[in-house]
């Protein structure tokens, strides 16, 4: 199921965010989680009554930018990212979507590809480590 995320939900997030983001990969903090939850929107897939995905986008004029997506290692390939996805463009309507993604994260590109992402822009050395990022729009 999912839902928009509410101040009781931060504690499992930290707990996802910290599954899935290391140190050097800037996971967000809770005062962050605190802040996304009150200013924007920020969806969660619930399973079992636990939080194994959530989906976190930045609203600027008339577009959206995708700023963190997280699904639970145990529960990928489940088709959740894509479900918060569906989920979130049924609801958020705008001019254009934005995303930045690392080139050699390919199962995140071919999941953005299949929902109507481009790629417009190389990003050199965007990420830590010098890892190139790619700049992805939908219109």
């Amino acid at each position: 199921m999912i839902t928009q995320a509410h101040i009781s939900d931060v504690s499992a997030l930290i707990t996802l965010e910290n599954e899935l983001f290391s140190a050097d990969n800037f996971p967000l903090s809770r005062s962050s989680f605190y802040y996304h939850v009150k200013k924007n929107p920020l969806f969660i897939y619930r399973e079992a009554g636990q939080i194994v995905g959530y989906l976190l986008w930045l609203k600027r004029k008339n577009r959206y930018r995708l700023y963190s997506l997280g699904v639970s290692k145990k529960c990928r390939g489940l088709g959740i990212a894509q479900a918060l996805l569906t989920y979130s463009f049924e609801r958020l309507k705008a001019s254009s979507y934005t995303l930045e993604v690392k080139t050699i994260n390919s199962s995140a590109i071919r999941l953005y590809k299949k929902n109507g992402f481009k790629e417009q822009k190389l990003l050199v050395n965007y990420y830590p480590n010098h890892c190139d990022g790619y700049l992805m729009v939908k219109c």
